[in-house]
C-alpha cells in the first residue's frame, strides 16, 4: 500500500494539512511512483481543485476506515462507501494488464487529473481485500501522531509509524522518565 499520510498530526489540536494545491497533490503522486515525472509535471499544470477535494475526502475516508481496522473494530459505513465508490472510478478509468512480476494489475493512461489518486483507491481496496489486515497498525506515539502503517516487521512488533520520527521521540521520553526515577529514588 502506497503511503497516505500527507495530512500530519491528527492527534493534535492543529494537525498540519500539506495538499493545499492540485500541483501539490500531482507532485505527491509523482514522488510516490503513482506516477512518473513527466505525467506529474504535465498534469500539475491544472487547476482542479474538485479533484482535489476528491483525493483529500478519499484519504480521510482510507485513513477512518484503517485506523478502525488497526483498532480492530470494524470500518464505518459512510468511509467505507467513500472508498468502494473512488475504487469503481479508477478502475472503470482503467485497464487490467500484466504487471512485471507476472500478476496483473491497473494500468491509468491519459491525463485525467484523477489520474493523481486513481492508484491510492486501488491500493486501498486491494489490502482490504487481500490482507494482511492483521498488520495494519496505529501509531503507538503518545505526541498525537495517529500515523497508520503496515507493520512488516518478521515478529510483528513494530509500534511506531517511523522510528526516525515516533519511535525515536518515545525512547528519549521512555529513558528521560527512567532517569528521573532514578534519581528520586523508590
Amino acid at each position: 500500500m502506497h503511503e497516505v499520510g500527507v495530512g500530519g498530526g491528527r492527534g493534535t489540536a492543529r494537525p498540519a494539512e500539506y495538499l493545499h494545491t492540485y500541483a501539490e497533490l500531482a507532485a505527491w503522486s509523482a514522488y510516490l511512483g503513482l506516477i512518473d515525472a513527466a505525467t506529474g509535471e504535465r498534469l500539475g499544470q491544472n487547476d482542479a481543485p474538485a479533484t482535489l477535494r476528491t483525493a483529500i475526502g478519499l484519504r480521510e475516508a482510507i485513513f477512518e476506515v484503517f485506523r478502525a481496522v488497526g483498532h480492530g473494530q470494524p470500518p464505518p459505513g459512510p468511509a467505507l462507501d467513500e472508498v468502494r465508490l473512488r475504487y469503481a472510478e479508477a478502475v472503470a478509468a482503467g485497464r487490467l494488464g500484466p504487471a512485471a512480476d507476472g500478476t496483473f494489475t491497473w494500468h491509468f493512461d491519459g491525463d485525467s487529473p484523477d489520474r493523481a489518486w486513481w492508484p491510492i483507491a486501488v491500493d486501498a481496496v486491494r489490502l482490504l481485500t487481500t490482507g494482511p489486515l492483521d498488520r495494519v497498525k496505529v501509531c503507538a506515539a503518545e505526541a498525537g501522531c495517529i500515523g497508520l502503517f503496515v507493520d512488516t516487521s518478521k515478529n510483528r512488533s513494530r509500534r511506531w509509524c517511523t522510528m526516525d520520527g515516533c519511535g525515536v521521540d518515545a525512547k528519549v521520553k521512555r529513558q528521560a522518565k527512567r532517569r528521573t526515577a532514578a534519581r528520586t529514588g523508590p
